[in-house]
């Protein structure tokens, strides 16, 4: 799976995803996790996974403790002014653990990926040129946007700036700013590519999928299907 082509590690990865995302029982659960562990560390990038799951690590805990307190009916322990209930407890887990198994897999096999190998996996499946290319143009300003960003922080920084929560106007100001001039550099862009003839020409053959591209893609079908069938008798 590490030596996939950007194609089909798409595919992959939207296997996995639908497979995981089908699951609606707990006792599934820990195979779903599992599998998303095994995934990663087949891919051979656990350390960038888990350096970039802290923001739905941070969302499912929230989930994990805000529904366990609204949903349900059956109460397992009153804490004061908080009730515990059991529904949202198991809706807790199951989404959680749903959400954070999703992301790892998706992180493990696209992450690794440049952006301009990303779009070429996306053109690959017959997504339109102008789709892949917004999604291109797109990544690489969310890049200008953060240094832009982080620039502007630190001259903000420099010239001896607010801290701590009376900041937040500061940053509000200092996000739009970026934005703005991140949306006049992609029209100055647009009209660049358009100056160049952008469209008018044929799109280059594609490289046919190999056999361990076949051969990961099949297996990841067959570990989808397997998710769900579990599922379905347990």
């Amino acid at each position: 799976m590490a030596e996939a082509s950007p194609r089909a590690r798409l595919v992959i990865a939207l296997l996995l995803a639908f497979g995981i995302a089908s699951v609606q029982g707990l006792a599934v659960l820990p195979w779903v996790i599992a599998l998303a562990v095994a995934v990663v560390l087949a891919c051979g990038h656990s350390r960038l996974v888990l350096r970039r799951m802290r923001g739905p690590a941070a969302l499912a805990l929230g989930l994990a403790l805000v529904l366990p307190l609204i949903s349900g009916g059956a109460v397992l322990a009153q804490l004061g002014p908080l009730t515990l209930r059991l529904e949202g407890l198991q809706a807790a887990a199951l989404i959680a653990g749903r959400l954070l198994a999703i992301v790892a897999v998706t992180l493990a096999l696209l992450a690794p990926l440049t952006p301009l190998q990303l779009v070429a996996g996306l053109r690959g499946l017959r997504l339109p040129a102008l789709m892949s290319d917004l999604a291109l143009l797109t990544l690489r300003y969310l890049d200008e946007v953060r240094t832009d960003l982080r620039r502007a922080q630190l001259a903000r920084q420099l010239r001896g700036g607010r801290g701590g929560w009376h900041a937040l106007p500061d940053h509000a100001r200092l996000l739009a700013t970026s934005l703005i001039r991140a949306q006049a550099r992609s029209e100055r862009l647009w009209a660049a590519m358009r100056l160049r003839g952008y469209g008018a020409g044929l799109a280059p053959p594609l490289a046919p999928l190999q056999a361990r591209d076949w051969a990961a893609i099949t297996g990841a079908a067959i570990l989808a299907c397997g998710v769900i069938w579990l599922d379905r008798i347990l």
